[in-house]
């Protein structure tokens, strides 16, 4: 007999992984990034919590269209429109410029797979959620999934994707006939993330079953752990990612060295939070200072924060700020 979770349940996972995005944001200070207390041109710290509330109803759908995979109902996309549907209503509600195409992308598999888990055998925990996520996208993705993902890049616009940029044999997200190339090769999401992983921290995030978000939600776990302090171990979970991995989206704009230094910084600050909290807020700023200074934004950096509480959240299951 196929088994649905109840709705409380499904709801209390939308709750934990849509948190995420308000949680992420509310971070003081992250080197780079927006938050409390600075805000980019295009985009403010609000901009980000209109954000969240759009995600919390767009997350729910996607819990449910888990939930009835499982049951054996193989939907016509699987996240797509969701994404596309969170950028395009975040812009159109806060009149903000792009501020969740990459957590976007992130956070729907993990809400598809945890409705689906939910609705399978009602174990919901972070390794099994990613797990699942990663299989769900590559069995079930379809091109219609491409093409609302390219419809949410436009909305986006992000100006680090330009009609210039060589992308081999998968269409441009600026070619004016990017929607009938995509449906008569049959590119599906999965296909367009493993070509963009190449060279996209969070794509490659998104087909490596979410490494880099588990092990830091493990981080995050610990370090609130040692210190009861939520903004701090956000802070310092953000620095740790920012410490492991080359921002792709530093690269981008600034080149490689850039961004080897930034990662080379960023872990130097970490072994002061981690050593002495009372230096450790203004290292911090200042090195906030420097990279808002030089226009520097690890944007991909806080999208895998993002998911990284998001999984957090799902493994807690409650009390997520306290530990």
């Amino acid at each position: 007999m196929k088994r649905r979770a109840p709705i409380h349940s499904l709801k209390v996972a939308s709750y934990l992984l849509a948190s995420s995005i308000a949680l992420e944001v509310a971070g003081y200070p992250k080197p780079g990034n927006v938050h409390r207390l600075r805000d980019f041109s295009d985009t403010i710290f609000e901009d980000f919590l209109v954000t969240a509330v759009v995600t919390g109803h767009h997350v729910f759908r996607a819990v449910l269209r888990g939930c009835r995979l499982a049951q054996g109902l193989t939907p016509r996309m699987l996240v797509g429109d969701l994404i596309k549907a969170t950028v395009a209503d975040s812009k159109g509600v806060s009149g903000g410029g792009n501020t969740c195409l990459g957590s976007a992308l992130l956070l729907y598999p993990l809400a598809l797979a945890s409705g689906f888990v939910l609705c399978k055998n009602g174990d919901l925990n972070a390794a099994i959620v990613v797990r699942t996520a990663k299989d769900l996208l590559s069995k079930y993705s379809t091109a219609l999934d491409s093409v609302e993902f390219y419809n949410a890049i436009r909305i986006a616009s992000p100006s680090y994707i330009k009609s210039s940029d060589n992308t081999g044999g998968v269409p441009n997200v600026w070619d004016e006939e990017y929607r009938e190339k995509l449906l008569s090769k049959n590119y599906r999401l999965w296909d367009v993330l493993l070509h963009s992983a190449k060279s996209d921290l969070v794509c490659e995030e998104v087909v490596e079953g979410y490494a880099r978000s588990l092990r830091n939600s493990v981080f995050l776990e610990n370090r609130l752990k040692a210190h009861k302090n939520w903004n701090l171990a956000v802070v310092e979970t953000y620095l740790y990612q920012l410490a492991h991995d080359v921002d792709t989206l530093i690269i981008r704009k600034h080149g490689i060295e850039t961004a080897l230094h930034v990662s080379s910084k960023a872990l130097e600050i970490l072994k002061t939070c981690v050593s002495n909290h009372d230096s450790c807020l203004n290292a911090v700023k200042a090195f906030d200072s420097e990279l808002a200074e030089k226009g520097i934004n690890p944007g991909s950096s806080a999208d895998i924060v993002s998911s990284s509480i998001a999984l957090y959240s799902i493994q807690k299951k409650s009390s997520i700020l306290r530990p």
